[in-house]
């Protein structure tokens, strides 16, 4: 693994250049400082330390309550910064965990694939499942059409094993950068066998959830008995329940509860809901218009923190963007919504510090900041 250089949280980075090595970049034509604002330090006086949120409750304050300075310019946390980290730094975070589960609708569905993007470092197709996809879907559910168009969004990936268990997907650069694979020879065939962590999408949208779905959620909780390290979820209900507090609370209950019950160690983030755009139907206004999200978003939020699960806002990051449907939004801001969710924080002083799902010794379910060896 490679060695934590405290100084490089303070050097400045070019951030346009984020994306110049993904698949697509050039194609879906923007740069990641059409998402990501870097902290100036025009006061010289500053301590450069003091920009970046130092600990986890100003780091989900700071992004829930952020804003945009203008319709479609970058989000810009309030109170104290955060960075955007190499596909290499994800993974070295998602090492520490035995697997990652995303539980909800079609709001954190576009999350997840947006996750897999960063991950497969692919803004074309990487948010899809491209096992199935014929050649005129490659050519026309490409950069936001993933998103947009129904015969594309059908094809959005559901478990990382989507994109790392053939030779061609490697050999194609469809799979993981976070893997570490091998081939093994069995019989006639190759066997490509990865060590990476996996990480899968759970779609529900109300409480209870099928038996299929707990099935393969206990499935994976029970996978390895001894295994020891943390695995998060991310968990949201919102349009899929039509702003129901009651289903919710409910399933954040429901899945809370059978997490208990595997004796695992099993951290949740629940993240609210995006913002009505201008596009949504005058019909649509008040059932699931802004005043009724922003509700459901501080209710669910407190809801959230009385079971000691940390919560996520997503309603001041959409409320400037846009939005092609008044519901759905696309690449630009998944990618924002799967960086703030992707568990990394860095403290630059003597050590890393990780945001990880990680029980406190008071029992707390909040992705705590765990001092980690990084550093030899």
């Amino acid at each position: 693994m490679s060695r934590f250089n405290p100084a490089y949280c303070y050097r400045h980075v070019d951030h346009s250049s984020y994306f110049g090595h993904f698949k697509g970049h050039k194609e879906c034509g923007f740069t990641s400082r059409d998402l990501y604002a870097p902290p100036s330090l025009q006061d010289g006086n500053t301590p450069k330390h003091t920009i970046y949120c130092r600990n986890r409750a100003t780091l989900l304050e700071a992004m829930s309550g952020g804003g945009r300075h203008g319709f479609e310019r970058p989000y810009t946390p309030a109170g104290c910064h955060y960075r955007w980290y190499s596909t290499a730094e994800i993974c070295m975070i998602l090492e520490r965990f035995d697997a990652v589960v995303f539980i909800g609708d079609d709001t954190l569905k576009h999350i997840y694939a947006a996750f897999n993007m960063l991950l497969r470092e692919d803004l074309a197709l990487g948010g899809l499942d491209q096992r199935d996809l014929v050649e005129s879907d490659r050519n026309a559910c490409r950069c936001e059409n993933q998103f947009m168009r129904p015969e594309c969004s059908s094809h959005i990936v559901m478990e990382s094993q989507a994109s790392s268990d053939t030779k061609e997907n490697v050999e194609h650069g469809r799979s993981y950068h976070c893997d570490r694979k091998s081939y093994i020879p069995v019989t006639s065939k190759t066997k490509l066998t990865s060590t990476g962590t996996p990480h899968m999408f759970l779609p529900t949208t109300g409480s209870p959830a099928s038996e299929d779905l707990h099935s393969r959620f206990n499935s994976l909780l029970t996978k390895d008995p001894d295994g020891y390290k943390p695995i998060p979820v991310v968990q949201s209900l919102s349009l899929g329940a039509s702003l129901s507090w009651s289903s919710a609370t409910s399933s954040m209950d429901e899945w809370v509860s059978m997490a208990d019950s595997s004796s695992r160690n099993v951290p949740f983030l629940w993240t609210g809901p995006n913002a009505a755009g201008h596009l949504k139907p005058p019909g649509q206004i008040l059932s699931e218009g802004n005043s009724a999200i922003w509700h459901y978003t501080l209710e669910t939020a407190k809801e959230a923190k009385s079971r000691e699960l940390d919560a996520l806002g997503m309603y001041n990051l959409t409320l400037q963007a846009d939005s092609w449907d008044g519901t759905n939004y696309g690449l630009k801001v998944g990618l924002v919504q799967a960086m703030m969710v992707s568990m990394l924080h860095v403290n630059c002083q003597n050590e890393a510090l990780l945001l990880i799902s990680a029980r406190s010794s008071t029992g707390s379910r909040g992705w705590i900041l765990h001092r980690l060896g990084l550093i030899h």
